[in-house]
């Protein structure tokens, strides 16, 4: 997938990249997603990469209602935010992480475009005992119950009322994403998957996915999805602060490396 068909176009000497985490679910009261976001640094570079600004967001609640809410605006302003906010197009200087309500009154890009250049979803996979960069978000059959007690059992927006595809995938050339981000992880087991487990992580992935559908079908999302093990001890949370950080390089890098490559032939 070319890097023309993303939503997306490296300029200048730095691109912000939103990361999300979860809350607590379950038995799992502190979820390792959201502490590999927190460690996270403010910013970071590798290579010959821009800068890549990390804006950390609050750990998203384990329900869907809140998701299908809260994501699309964190992802693009709404006409009524834009009225009704102080257009400082700045980020928040609080300490992170950052609450959705500060995201959503500051960053008002101009026009339709996205509020980040890249989007990154953290989330736990508890049998799993490696990290999966996830290749595509599934519409459908969203039964599991979620902290609320509530399904998406009968739920038809995406299929009914958005004609979304069953299934959508990042804008990444994949492939090349993954290489890069395995070649800076060593003595690491990660691994591509194309099943993010139509639970919560499967549902915030089309929820960013299927956003940028809607904005047009022809332009791809700058979105990816890394599920992290269950179990803080399995792992350590520097080892998954340094998987995030190599796979949000491979992303940038890979965007860049298609970018040059159709400058090139045009």
């Amino acid at each position: 997938m070319g890097s023309r068909d993303l939503d997306v176009e490296i300029k200048g000497d730095q691109v912000t990249v939103l990361v999300t985490g979860f809350g607590s679910f379950g038995n799992n009261r502190i979820n390792p997603s959201h502490l590999i976001v927190n460690s996270l640094p403010f910013s970071f570079t590798a290579n010959d990469l821009p800068n890549i600004k990390i804006i950390k967001a609050s750990p998203v609640p384990v329900h869907y209602r809140t998701v299908r809410d809260v994501v699309p605006r964190l992802l693009f302003a709404q006409p009524h935010e834009r009225a009704a906010a102080v257009a400082t197009r700045s980020y928040p200087p609080s300490i992170p992480p950052t609450s959705f309500e500060d995201l959503l009154a500051t960053n008002l890009p101009e026009g339709d475009k996205p509020r980040f250049d890249f989007i990154l979803h953290i989330g736990m996979a508890a049998p799993r005992e490696y990290f999966t960069m996830e290749t595509c978000a599934h519409r459908d059959r969203y039964l599991g119950k979620d902290e609320a007690g509530e399904t998406m059992e009968g739920d038809t927006l995406w299929r009914d009322e958005y004609k979304a595809p069953e299934i959508l995938r990042p804008g990444f050339d994949t492939d090349d994403v993954w290489r890069r981000w395995k070649s800076e992880i060593t003595g690491v087991d990660v691994r591509p998957s194309g099943d993010a487990g139509r639970y919560l992580c499967d549902f915030i992935y089309y929820t960013s996915l299927v956003e940028y559908w809607r904005k047009n079908p022809e332009v791809m999302a700058p979105v990816m999805f890394l599920h992290v093990p269950g179990s803080v001890e399995d792992f350590g949370i520097e080892t998954g602060r340094k998987v995030a950080l190599a796979l949000i390089g491979a992303m940038v890098a890979s965007t860049r490396r298609t970018q040059r490559q159709e400058d090139i032939t045009r």
